[in-house]
């Protein structure tokens, strides 16, 4: 391709033409049009359409696998500029601009060899947004119509934009985007920080490491490689930092992660064919990890039937492992729950046991140890632990934040000073505060810290107890943390029988 300043400027020009006439006509068929046009600007090459979803030429020579020359004029050069908030605005304060293109052209180079590039945008009758790549080739190398060098792009280039650079799909409004800032916090979540029953944390691991490693051995036994895990219990004890957790890990085996915040879509979409391109996107990266939290609120009951069929598989599942979130298990129908080969795990995340709590409390104390204002000793440790029954974790974690933060803020003096025992002079104590009254040894007495802790319990457990009220109609929960159903060739496939 002539690569000349003058070619340059009649590349840029010609196409730009097309684009400006395009838009400001009536418009039947503008895909047809468009190529129609642009075949005329090129009579003597090979004029290429590829959907810019599928391949990000532009990206891919950012990347530094081409090379692309961009044709800046002024004349042709059409976008629209953007603000961008910046992920995090402690890190980058002014956010940063970006160009929003509807018309460029390049000249773009890979494995060697040099062609022209366009890009246009446009938003169609339907208020659907239209982008896409022409790539011009020569039109000497032909082979049954296509060019192959410029089918090999594609391919290469596709298969480079379907793979995630440090991003999460993320599912919302109708569309699927790689999504950074999900992936930024994924990627901070250690199995180290999730604090719950050590047995079930053991077995949670093994059971989803064991199925994606184990796709030769479904094959071996007929099986269908895939698997659908939910996660249930009351908020706050553990779920979420479980599937970042679990995202963290599988990323890192080469697993896709897929997460879905909800199957509203503007425009006319319906929430079925938002359900289908979940599942068809998930199929097309496998193996992945297919997440949907707040299950019990995103399968209604004219969602349900439509849902399960993809679940089912009526198209191959192989290499999916959906994981459904609840903190209301009893709402979600027993089609889903209790039918084998849809969800065969449940793991129960229940509010943390007395081991739980004093673990979380070690696990703050090991956070603190290099803070010498604060007295965080095995007896605080202890104490807490005892004192926190019906604490969620999420209750926990706001114990010990707050009563950091009125240490920095030089308000511990606020926590007022307690009896050292069990004296019930002149005390008029809620029930759940005279669960966090103790008799205090002489350590704790005089231990600053621990008293802004007890000041902070008292608090949290008058309104845990107002919360508790506002749950009385939901059902409890008795099964134990782990169940499982009986599923063909589960013992050779590596699952551990052995649950709490």
């Amino acid at each position: 391709m002539g690569n000349s300043q003058d070619q340059q400027t009649a590349a840029s020009l010609a196409g730009f033409n097309v684009y400006h006439k395009h838009g400001s006509s009536v418009r039947a068929n503008s895909e047809v049009l468009l190529q129609t046009e642009l075949k005329s600007v090129h009579p003597s090459d090979t004029v290429t359409w590829v959907e810019a979803e599928d391949c990000d030429f532009v990206g891919f020579a950012e990347a530094g696998h081409a090379k692309a020359r961009l044709h800046d004029g002024e004349r042709t050069y059409t976008a629209i500029r953007k603000y961008q908030i910046p992920l995090r605005s402690l890190d980058e304060p002014q956010g940063s601009v970006a160009d929003n293109i509807l018309f460029a052209c390049w000249d773009y180079e890979w494995s060697g060899r040099w062609l022209t590039c366009y890009k246009f945008r446009w938003v169609d009758n339907g208020w659907q947004i239209r982008e896409y790549y022409a790539i011009v080739t020569e039109k000497g190398d032909l082979k049954d119509g296509r060019c192959p060098f410029a089918e090999d792009l594609i391919k290469t280039c596709g298969t480079w934009t379907q793979k995630l650079h440090d991003e999460v799909y993320v599912y919302e409004d109708g569309n699927w985007e790689k999504n950074k800032a999900l992936f930024n916090a994924v990627s901070k979540a250690s199995w180290d920080d999730v604090i719950i029953n050590p047995a079930m944390k053991s077995n949670l691991i093994k059971d989803i490491d064991s199925f994606f490693n184990a796709r030769s051995t479904y094959l071996e036994y007929n099986i269908p490689w895939k698997r659908g895990v939910i996660f249930h219990g009351p908020p706050g004890c553990g779920k979420t930092i479980s599937i970042k957790a679990l995202m963290n890990t599988v990323r890192q085996t080469g697993v896709s992660n897929l997460y879905v915040k909800s199957f509203k879509a503007s425009g006319c979409q319906s929430d079925q064919a938002s359900i289908r391109e979940i599942f068809t996107k998930a199929r097309a990266v496998a193996p992945a990890l297919l997440i949907f939290e707040d299950l019990d609120s995103l399968i209604t009951d004219e969602l349900r039937s439509f849902f399960l069929n993809e679940v089912d598989g009526v198209e191959d599942n192989d290499g999916l492992c959906i994981i459904g979130s609840t903190n209301h298990l009893d709402r979600i129908d027993t089609s889903i729950t209790k039918r084998p080969s849809r969800f065969d795990r449940k793991y129960h995340f229940k509010a943390p046991a007395e081991q739980e709590r004093l673990l979380y409390c070690r696990y703050w104390q090991k956070k603190l140890q290099s803070t010498p204002a604060i007295n965080f000793t095995e007896e605080v440790c202890q104490a807490v632990a005892e004192a926190t029954e019906g604490f969620t974790f999420a209750y926990l974690k706001e114990l010990f934040v707050q009563t950091l933060l009125m240490h920095v803020g030089g308000h511990a003096d606020l926590a007022v000073d307690y009896e050292t025992t069990a004296s019930p002079e002149g005390r008029d104590k809620s029930e759940k505060e005279d669960e966090v009254s103790t008799v205090l040894s002489t350590s704790l007495e005089a231990n600053t810290f621990y008293q802004t802790l007890r000041k902070q319990m008292e608090t949290l457990a008058e309104d845990l107890e107002v919360e508790n009220r506002k749950d009385d109609g939901d059902e409890h929960h008795p099964e134990d943390q782990v169940e499982r159903k009986s599923e063909p060739g589960k013992d050779m496939i590596g699952g551990d029988d052995d649950q709490e």
